[in-house]
């Protein structure tokens, strides 16, 4: 059984692609800017794309390209050789508000239909807040990262919108298991099942941390869900946010400061 990875040298994607390879599968790799080889795969885990959604505001045409355009290349390849297709949307998409959310919500429409008129094998994962210890964006990283230089940390909207935060290597098992055949093709949730909010993750860092942190409270830039949290997640027994926090802090600040960009 061969397996593609898209986007392994990202954040989730070398989470999973190395996970994979522990687990003695035979695991090929693929980047944005990669030429690919033709080869046929038994699954095709497609996760690189453009994922900042400020960024996306900026770069519309490159959302498209490398997000949707990139999406539709490996689902035809998942009907032409008759892959398993496993694809992570976002927990933004039910309304798009930009262009990454709509590349998402769109590859999710294609997928949809191929599985109609193809029938093809696919696993939508709607990844909610994933966090780990590689992670150099998202509010858990931010939060440390400022715990640990000593600088305000800026909280958009009043902090009480609630997130679903998971960590890269529950994501990274919950894929496995997929290849592994204890999940059947279909929709799923990639999330914990349980909320927080930006004030209480901030408040988390702080007692880690034992220092409380300056604030700048800023508008959105975009529009926000008040509450995007699974309500039916896949996975049982995740990492509690609290201890997977911990660790991050605890690794973070072994680092010079000055790395932490």
């Amino acid at each position: 059984m061969k397996i593609l990875v898209t986007g392994h040298r990202g954040f989730v994607g070398s989470v999973v692609f190395s996970l994979l390879r522990r687990n003695g599968l035979d695991v090929t790799g693929f980047d944005i800017g990669d030429k690919l080889v033709p080869e046929k795969y038994s699954y095709i885990v497609h996760l690189a794309a453009r994922t900042l959604i400020r960024k996306s505001i900026e770069l519309p045409f490159h959302y498209y390209e490398d997000n949707l355009h990139l999406s539709m290349r490996f689902i035809e390849m998942a009907r032409l050789d008759g892959s398993d297709i496993i694809f992570p949307t976002s927990g933004s998409v039910a309304e798009a508000t930009n262009p990454y959310s709509l590349s998402k919500k769109q590859t999710v429409e294609w997928i949809s239909l191929y599985r109609k008129l193809y029938g093809i094998r696919a696993h939508v994962l709607k990844f909610y807040n994933v966090y780990g210890p590689a992670s150099r964006k998202g509010a858990v990283y931010l939060f440390i990262k400022a715990a640990l230089k000593s600088e305000p940390v800026t909280v958009y909207g009043d902090g009480n919108h609630v997130r679903d935060f998971i960590h890269v290597d529950d994501v990274a098992r919950g894929i496995l298991e997929i290849i592994e055949g204890k999940h059947p093709p279909g929709d799923y949730e990639m999330g914990t099942g349980e909320g927080t909010s930006v004030n209480d993750l901030l408040s988390i860092v702080e007692e880690i941390a034992g220092k409380r942190l300056e604030v700048l409270r800023k508008d959105y830039v975009v529009d926000e869900a008040e509450s995007l949290v699974a309500s039916r997640p896949m996975l049982k027994n995740t990492k509690p946010l609290k201890k997977g926090v911990a660790e991050i802090y605890e690794e973070l600040s072994h680092l010079d400061p000055k790395l932490l960009p």
